[in-house]
């Protein structure tokens, strides 16, 4: 922006110095002496008008380095929205964003890595091997995550820049440090929604569903079935864009009484484990754990009978989370109660 404190400065000292000159220049009559002030008289207004110029010109800069910020935040999201499609972000009925992440990094996550971390990240396509639970996990097609077009992917330098730029604008340190005020220091992920409504209505509306499922929790409302003494949980094939990839559980939450017999049916083409886990996260075969070393295959069942112990696990809120170790992201939970 322009520094209007500067550049009044400027004017000021220059109109001194150009009065002081003239007010030399004609109290004399000697005509060489005339000559010779009027000599310095021009020196002094371009000496002057150097520094007038270089405060003008840096303002320009400024306000360029501004626009261009906003620009490339606001293109940055266009092109988020173009590539991460599957679960990366949920919107409330505030419009909100909620939860958003990139390459299976949450924002927090990639906001701590340098400059130049991130853009690699961005560049190379290179996934969070350990993404956090209910984030979506690498996708199976290696083609369907976005990388350089240097590396076979549809992002040219430009697109790294923009999503470098989108990203970087959830960090209010970020901006800050960077001098970015008004439009250029926005939140990009501000603009998505009214972006997604207009252009991606379907994306939006996906997004607002996700919304209402992580308002219930990770898992969502439990299927009530504390009235059946046996209950069946099929392992299934996901729809497009399940974060359970390759497979789900066909209840991700499902609230039973102790004493009741769970089937678990294998109905995809790949194997599977049950397994529980503890209060830390880590595996708890006491509970129940179908084994990895003979897992369950194509068709094949495992069985359990709800105990006490798995009701005692969790004695806050009596809730025992399993996932299959093969694939870390099927996830699934019980409610149990006497």
């Amino acid at each position: 922006m322009v520094d209007f404190g500067q550049a009044a400065v400027g004017i000021i000292l220059l109109l001194l110095v150009v009065g002081g000159l003239l007010y030399i220049f004609y109290s004399r009559t000697n005509a060489v002496s005339k000559t010779g002030y009027g000599s310095l008289i021009m020196l002094a207004l371009v000496s002057l008008m150097i520094p007038v110029f270089w405060i003008l010109e840096g303002s320009q800069q400024a306000n360029a380095q501004q626009q261009q910020q906003t620009l490339a935040v606001q293109r940055g999201m266009q092109n988020y929205a173009s590539v991460c499609t599957d679960k990366c972000y949920a919107i409330d009925s505030k419009n909100n964003v909620l939860r958003p992440t990139y390459l299976g990094y949450t924002f927090a996550q990639l906001n701590n890595m340098s400059d130049d971390q991130l853009k690699s990240v961005i560049a190379g396509g290179f996934y969070n091997p350990t993404p956090d639970p209910g984030v979506p996990p690498k996708p199976a097609n290696a083609n369907a995550i976005p990388r350089s077009d240097q590396y076979g992917g549809q992002l040219v330098s430009s697109y790294i820049d923009y999503l470098f730029a989108f990203i970087r604008s959830d960090d209010p340190a970020y901006a800050k440090k960077m001098g970015f005020t008004g439009a250029a220091a926005q939140n990009g992920l501000k603009l998505l929604p009214d972006y997604l409504q207009a252009n991606a209505p379907t994306q939006f509306k996906a997004a607002t569903d996700f919304a209402s499922v992580l308002n219930a929790g990770q898992f969502g409302v439990a299927v009530d079935m504390t009235s059946k003494s046996a209950v069946t949980i099929n392992i299934t094939q996901p729809p497009a864009g399940a974060t359970c990839t390759p497979s789900c559980f066909q209840y991700l939450s499902v609230k039973v009484k102790v004493g009741t017999v769970i089937t678990w049916v294998n109905t995809t083409d790949q194997p599977h484990t049950v397994t529980a886990k503890n209060l830390s996260g880590q595996d708890d075969p006491q509970i129940f754990d179908s084994g990895v070393k003979s897992p369950i295959q194509t068709n094949g069942t495992f069985k359990y009978t709800v105990t006490d112990a798995a009701y005692n696990l969790d004695p806050a809120n009596h809730k025992v989370t399993y996932y299959c170790i093969i694939h870390p992201q099927m996830l699934a939970q019980l409610t149990i109660v006497k």
